[in-house]
């Protein structure tokens, strides 16, 4: 009897102590979730959608092939691009430092992307809007925010969106693509935006964050005022990955081409051009602008007409 009562009180002891670790082991899992939902319900906005590198790189450039260079001759150079501005003004105050002409592209809900549309003005530099994009990698696509055009948009809806994001970046003279590796393959999509480019008197760059884009194409039918990227200047941002890419720029304007690069706000990046732009490289490094298609007679009387038509 003795023994049945000793195994029996052995059994209850055990059970008693499992249950114990087990509700410990919840209290701990509800705990931790409780903080996490709490840290997520007071973090800033613009840090969600934002990736882990700051400011956010281009989606998937890798992917998209150097497009040939044409048009050798008259409008030849190296125009520079600064993507991604909005997030980092130290950084981009010292790009604006290095005396060379640079258009600053500016996402529109970027935390600080009315003041560095403002310091690019000021500094006498071509202010650009980084139009968000759909994109194709599901990386980047989950992290869309209310900025993005998308291909669940009607035209009302992408225009609605295009026209509030021109509303947060003053200044704004033309248009590129931010992402938008999935969008840019769309006919549609691209149409409605081109229309607000004319309607707005808005130039536009094809970032090509896809070989499959169809944006400057559409560009061209309508008559925009337009160009295309060439040259992805820091996907990688190893200093000899630099010099490398930087070299294939300098071949490419001595040849007499249009070449127009794009580059984003990293500390490596700025610190690399401010220690390897040569004398000879300014020489060849041109206003934006100055390397764009023209637009169309067609599309020029169209914005005109559109401009005397506003109240």
């Amino acid at each position: 009897m003795w023994l049945v009562v000793t195994l029996f009180l052995l059994l209850a002891a055990l059970l008693a102590i499992a249950m114990i670790s087990e509700m410990s082991d919840v209290r701990s899992k509800m705990s931790a979730e409780h903080t996490a939902a709490h840290r997520a319900h007071h973090a800033p906005a613009h840090t969600v959608a934002r990736p882990e590198t700051t400011p956010p790189l281009v989606d998937e450039p890798v992917q998209a092939p150097e497009p040939e260079i044409s048009d050798a001759g008259k409008a030849a150079g190296i125009a520079l691009i600064l993507d991604d501005a909005g997030y980092d003004l130290p950084e981009l105050q010292r790009m604006l430092k290095l005396g060379v002409p640079v258009a600053i592209a500016v996402i529109p809900d970027a935390p600080y992307a009315r003041q560095a549309a403002v310091m690019a003005h000021q500094a006498g530099h071509v202010v650009m809007l980084h139009l968000p994009m759909q994109p194709v990698s599901e990386k980047y696509s989950s992290r869309m925010s209310d900025a993005f055009l998308t291909d669940q948009m009607n035209e009302m809806q992408l225009r609605r969106t295009f026209i509030n994001d021109l509303a947060l970046v003053p200044y704004v003279e033309g248009v590129n693509n931010h992402m938008g590796s999935a969008l840019t393959q769309l006919e549609k999509p691209m149409h409605w935006v081109m229309q607000v480019c004319l309607e707005k008197g808005l130039f536009f760059v094809d970032s090509v964050t896809s070989g499959k884009s169809v944006a400057g194409r559409v560009a061209t039918e309508m008559g925009l005022e337009r160009g295309r990227r060439q040259f992805f200047l820091d996907n990688n941002l190893d200093t000899p990955a630099l010099k490398a890419m930087w070299e294939k720029v300098r071949i490419c304007a001595r040849k007499g081409h249009r070449c127009v690069v794009i580059g984003h706000p990293h500390r490596q990046t700025v610190t690399f051009l401010e220690n390897n732009i040569s004398a000879d490289d300014r020489a060849m490094m041109v206003p934006l602008k100055r390397l764009l298609h023209p637009a169309s007679l067609l599309a020029r009387q169209e914005m005109n007409r559109m401009t005397v038509a506003r109240p």
